[in-house]
Formats: structure tokens, C-alpha cells, sequence
């Protein structure tokens, strides 16, 4: 058993890298673990060194969002951002077995990313090997969508025509039919207002092009791309854009109550420490640091009502009135919404990890001064929307 001393001696993870060894399926992507834990199967990437990284997300904001007001849909320009203000970056790990004694991290985007893939494991973009133009292509997939969720995983890799073994993304088929079937319920109605026809007098003709929203190349889709008038160069990006903010809508829908959870807690008399007479000295500026998390998260939060407010009110607008105008502005602008839906959304359950872990030390519901900083520590990395662009992680 470590002593006191040897306790406080004890290394602790800086926010990125407890982000990464504990961030959840939305933040992380381990896939050193899964391949260490294959007893068969098909390795995630065919360049071994690879195959002891762990993919992570990590946003990056030229300024901090806020909230804003709602967009005038009916009026706005139509053009399509490409902007994607969340990075993907690779782990190398010192060691496999512990992740916590740091290694180095490549940025995807990152300027001699290049050089870096090269360096530390062996993939480069001049590649001559079938092997390594496949790990490449699996990379530019996952830095296509703006979180790691098993579902957008696996849609994406299977709109890409990218198998990848099972094994490594952990959602179950029930799941996945029941995340299918919230969207398709809400694309239902449009399929029916955008080409004109009853979806319960042709349901198969209706759900033709609902699953074109899954699979733009079958011919449904160009008929509905036709229908919303939009350029086929942004066919991909907004039918992904569409996909993933009715999947972010059911995901924070399950998570809000545990949001307000941990906000709840904030304003209660349980996030006063344990030992408080011990470090009063040094409560108000804890309580600051606590209001500013809270303010965070809340500004958070707001983003996330607003997209999802002008979402549900552009739909309605088609689906109840008639008009398709605001619809058709939300989807063809929707892809940088969509990524800033994806850092809040992940940040937010990234914060309720966090919570989680601490309260399953507390007594009572109540922590320690040093335990109330760590844990504001790492929900501060988490809300942040600045990337440090770090290489070394320690």
C-alpha cells in the first residue's frame, strides 16, 4: 500500500491526456486497447504502429463561441462552410500498457503532419504500399466528423466503402436501429413535402429516399439532391451535416438531465469541500474558478438550444407551413453547425464523465478542496476551444 508521501508523489494527468485516457467513446478512439484485446479479427490499420495509437478529437476555435442569436434562415446566403473547428490528432504512447507516463501527439491538420506520420509510425503520404494508402484513407474518414460516437464512426466508414472489424466500434445493433429510426422518423415527413407524395400511401417509394439519405448514390437521391436544389459538390457534406445534427439532438436528449445534474450540484451546498476550514484561505478563488466552469457550461448549452431551435423551426416551417426555403438555407449551411454541435455535445459529456468519476470518490456526494480543482482542472481542458497544438503529452 502507497504511504501518504508516496500518494502525493503520485503523477497526475494533465486535462489533454486525461481527456484522452478517460474522455469516453465521443473523445477517444483507443484503438492500442482493442487491438491488444483481439484474440481474432482484422487489426484497425494495417501499419502496426498505428495499431498503438489513440485517435482523439480536440477542438480548435480562432476565437471562443458564444451564444447567438437565432439565424434569419428565410434570408441567409446559401453557401456552404467548409471550416471543420475541430482537430483530429493521433496518441503515440511511450508505453502501451501505461498510457499515463505521456508520448507525443500529431495533429492530422497540423502544419509537417507529414513528416510526423513518417517519423513516428512509418505511414507516408507518398505511399507506395496498398496498406498504407488504406490507413490514410481510414484517417481522412475520422477527420471527416467532428466527434468519435461508434455510430458516426460506422456510418461514415460505410459511406466511404471502408470495412472495419466490430470489435473497435462498440455500438450495438439495437442501439444503431433505434439511432436510425429517430432520423428516419424526422426525414419521413420532408421526403413527403419536398417530392410531393403521401409517405403512408408509399411507404416504399417513401423509404427509398429516406434511406438515399444514408446512401447518396442510389437514384433517390439525386431526384431529393434535385428537389432542395442542391450542388452536387455539397451532396456529402450536407447530407453527412443532416445526418449528424438529428444524431446530436437524440444523444444530448439523453444527456441533458445529466448536465443539469452536474450544474445542480455546482449551486448546492455539496460542492462546498469537505475540508473547507482547512483551505478557506483559499475558497473564493476556487469559487470563482467554479462560476467561470459553470458559465461555460452553460454558454455551452446555449449553442446547442439555438441550433437545435432554428433546426426544429426551419423544419417546421416546411413541414407545417409549406415552405421549404429556411429547410433547404439550414441544410446547405448546416456542415460548420454541425461541428460546433460536435465539440459542445462531446465537450458536455466529456464534463459528465468527468463528474462521474469524482462523485464515485466522494462521500456523500461531497469532495475534497484538491479533488474539487483537479475536477474543475479537467472540465476547464474539456470546454476549452482552443487547441494547444501540443506535441509532447505528459
Amino acid at each position: 500500500m502507497l504511504s501518504g508521501s508516496q500518494k502525493k508523489k503520485k503523477k497526475k494527468l494533465s486535462p489533454i491526456l486525461d481527456q484522452i485516457m478517460n474522455g469516453g467513446p465521443s473523445t477517444a478512439l483507443n484503438v492500442s486497447r482493442g487491438t491488444r484485446a483481439m484474440t481474432e479479427g482484422t487489426p484497425f490499420f494495417e501499419t502496426s504502429a498505428l495499431n498503438r495509437c489513440i485517435i482523439f478529437k480536440y477542438p480548435n476555435f480562432s476565437v471562443e463561441i458564444g451564444g447567438e442569436a437565432s439565424t434569419d434562415y428565410n434570408a441567409k446566403d446559401s453557401a456552404l462552410s467548409e471550416e471543420r473547428p475541430v482537430e483530429t490528432a493521433i496518441y503515440i504512447p511511450n508505453d502501451d500498457e501505461f498510457l499515463q507516463d505521456g508520448g507525443y501527439a500529431i495533429y492530422i491538420r497540423q502544419k509537417g503532419s507529414e513528416e510526423l506520420l513518417q517519423r513516428y509510425v512509418g505511414v507516408s503520404q507518398d505511399a507506395n504500399s496498398q496498406g498504407m494508402i488504406n490507413d490514410l484513407a481510414k484517417l481522412k474518414t475520422i477527420d471527416e466528423i467532428p466527434s468519435l460516437d461508434p455510430f458516426l464512426l460506422k456510418t461514415a466508414f460505410e459511406r466511404d466503402k471502408i470495412e472495419i472489424d466490430p470489435a473497435y466500434l462498440a455500438v450495438g445493433d439495437k442501439e444503431e436501429q433505434a439511432i436510425k429510426r429517430v432520423i428516419s422518423d424526422k426525414v419521413r415527413p420532408i421526403v413527403s413535402k419536398a417530392l410531393g407524395f403521401d409517405a403512408k400511401g408509399s411507404n416504399d417509394k417513401s423509404q427509398r429516399f429516406i434511406d438515399a439519405i444514408w446512401d447518396p448514390n442510389i437514384p433517390e437521391a439525386a431526384l431529393f439532391i434535385e428537389a432542395f436544389k442542391i450542388d452536387k459538390s455539397e451532396v456529402a457534406n450536407v447530407f453527412s451535416a443532416w445526418k449528424g445534427v438529428s444524431f446530436y439532438q437524440y444523444q444530448f436528449g439523453r444527456n441533458r438531465a445529466l448536465i443539469a445534474e452536474i450544474l445542480k450540484w455546482f449551486k448546492s451546498e455539496q460542492s462546498i469541500p469537505i475540508d473547507f476550514r482547512q483551505n478557506k484561505h483559499f475558497a473564493e478563488q476556487q469559487n470563482m474558478f467554479k462560476a467561470a466552469i459553470q458559465k461555460r457550461m452553460i454558454n455551452i448549452l446555449s449553442n446547442i438550444n439555438q441550433i437545435f431551435k432554428d433546426f426544429d423551426g426551419c423544419y417546421a416551417k416546411f413541414t407545417d407551413d409549406g415552405d421549404p426555403i429556411p429547410f433547404r438555407n439550414f441544410l446547405v449551411t448546416s456542415h460548420f453547425r454541425y461541428w460546433i454541435l460536435g465539440y459542445c455535445c462531446t465537450s458536455l459529456s466529456h464534463c459528465r464523465n468527468i463528474f462521474e468519476r469524482y462523485m464515485d470518490g466522494s462521500i456523500k456526494g461531497q469532495l475534497t478542496f484538491e479533488q474539487i480543482a483537479e475536477m474543475l482542472t479537467n472540465m476547464d481542458g474539456t470546454l476549452s476551444s482552443q487547441s494547444t497544438m501540443s506535441s509532447d503529452l505528459e
